[in-house]
């Protein structure tokens, strides 16, 4: 893996001392100014005395809980609202469930100190994740469909790229539209561009030349595209045909990707048997960051029930 650059690194650089940093006139100047400078407080600090015989209050734990995990969406309609339809209904700990496995299993946005390996590992396992939830509280008609979803966003997960050492770069839509139900709708762009490369290749020029400059759809692009639709409505309406079959064929070569298999096979029976198998999993890839994964396991084990996420943090200190 190359050197790592982002914002986690920071506390493993050499750290410069303070008096490195300042020549010897300064340093002189900065003691002749402390000698000057009065104390802001001129009586010594004491806790009041208590009059109070009794024995000190035991202080109650605080308890602390997180906001429900924001729903994830790829932006591909087919996908998404096959979790949107399995989850509608469900408690709001399945929910929170599934999108921190989508998020942070299958398309986490940074992998800092996380090898390949472990990255591809970790996908796998978020997959027997969703079988477990699939098992324990979905019916046979909705899992189906359910575990088809889950498995099309690991794979874009395996097909993700490295941008430098710790982000990660994967091929979802950026803009998504959704309806009053949560659905997912795409928009017409993707048309517009099949329709323009198809039938005007010095128009798609142009629009890729102000793809390029920015490495990604920004509004200018956006507005290219848009405004050359208007222009050309009846080559959008007869590249709908080939932009379907374009669509069928990018899901079809989606669903070809090979899913890692590290954690494949895990006893979904219950909660306990689950992590139980994991952890025998674990022991046969001594190759992982075994650390990393034990980590996990530990954060689903404090889940209560049956779900693998924790909302709920209890602080407690001494008096």
């Amino acid at each position: 893996m190359s050197q790592c650059t982002c914002f986690h690194s920071v506390g493993n650089q050499p750290i410069t001392p303070w008096k490195d940093k300042i020549n010897a006139a300064q340093l002189e100047q900065i003691k002749k100014n402390f000698a000057a400078v009065k104390p802001l407080n001129t009586e010594p600090l004491a806790l009041p005395k208590s009059s109070s015989s009794a024995a000190p209050s035991k202080p109650s734990p605080v308890v602390v809980e997180y906001g429900p995990v924001r729903p994830f969406h790829t932006g591909y309609a087919r996908i998404d609202n096959a979790i949107t339809d399995a989850l509608r209904g469900k408690s709001q700990e399945l929910k929170d469930s599934v999108y921190d496995i989508i998020r942070s299993d299958f398309l986490p946005n940074n992998v800092h100190g996380v090898e390949e390996a472990d990255r591809l590992a970790r996908i796998s396992l978020g997959v027997e994740k969703a079988a477990y939830l699939a098992d324990q509280f979905m019916d046979a008609g909705t899992k189906g469909s359910f575990m088809d979803a889950m498995r099309s966003i690991a794979r874009i997960g395996m097909e993700g790229e490295r941008v430098g050492s710790c982000k990660m770069k994967y091929q979802i839509k950026d803009v998504i539209g959704l309806d009053g139900n949560g659905y997912v709708h795409e928009d017409n762009r993707g048309a517009y561009r099949y329709a323009m490369e198809q039938y005007d290749p010095e128009s798609y020029a142009e629009y890729q030349k102000l793809l390029n400059a920015s490495g990604e759809d920004t509004v200018e692009s956006a507005l290219f595209s848009v405004h050359w639709a208007i222009k050309n409505f009846d080559l959008v309406a007869a590249g709908r045909p080939g932009y379907q079959k374009y669509q069928d064929e990018q899901y079809e070569k989606l669903y070809q990707v090979e899913l890692d298999r590290t954690f494949s096979g895990s006893d979904t029976g219950s909660k306990e048997k689950f992590l139980e198998s994991i952890k025998e999993k674990l022991k046969a890839n001594r190759e992982l960051q075994v650390n990393l994964f034990m980590e996990q396991i530990a954060q689903m084990t404090k889940a209560p029930g049956g779900y693998l996420v924790n909302r709920r943090m209890v602080l407690s200190g001494r008096a």
